[in-house]
């Protein structure tokens, strides 16, 4: 084995703690979580994953079911569906990132994935679905919200902009392999 090697194993593993770490607490956070009585919008429940899973397939090439089946499990409170007439729409999916900084503990929160079904875009459900979210983001004590988007996603681009999120930083293969993101951060406090 290549002294390479030796230096990534430790970094590997101390990455595995740390995304363990984040998740765990990510969990208990949620727990305590206030929702906020929302008309069409709400938190998922087990009978809609077919029709989100749909919706995700659509909407992502390299989308990957498993990673919307664990969040269901552990995040349940901030995995939102949007609905028409009975009809789920879209979904916006949420983790929390607990932070500690020189300010002290910030709660943050990282939007996983956002989906519209194809048959419902340009209609405002997603700006719709983002504000009620945001809005319990602030009521819940998150500091801000960030979110990685495909530097071509123009649509997407603008309404984050539009939502008051900014560019923060490139960022090259985390939405997927050989592209490039931008992170976007919404400052809620």
């Amino acid at each position: 084995m290549g002294t390479t090697k030796l230096h990534i194993l430790p970094f590997r593993y101390l990455m595995s703690l740390e995304k363990l770490i984040r998740d765990t607490a990510g969990s208990q956070l949620v727990k305590k979580w206030r929702s906020i009585k929302k008309e069409e919008i709400g938190s998922i429940e087990d009978s809609m994953l077919p029709e989100i899973l749909t919706i995700q397939a659509e909407a992502f090439k390299d989308g990957k079911p498993e990673i919307l089946v664990k969040y269901v499990k552990r995040f349940r409170n901030i995995f939102y569906v949007i609905k028409s007439k009975d009809k789920i729409v879209g979904y916006c999916i949420y983790y929390l990132k607990p932070v500690i900084s020189l300010k002290g503990f910030e709660k943050k929160s990282v939007i996983c994935s956002v989906a519209i079904d194809k048959n419902f875009r340009g209609r405002g459900f997603a700006e719709r679905l983002l504000r009620s979210s945001i809005e319990e983001m602030k009521v819940n004590g998150i500091s801000s919200i960030l979110l990685y988007v495909n530097i071509n996603n123009l649509p997407a681009i603008q309404l984050y902009e539009k939502m008051g999120f900014q560019e923060t930083r490139s960022i090259k293969n985390i939405c997927g392999r050989k592209e490039t993101c931008y992170e976007m951060e919404l400052k809620l406090v």
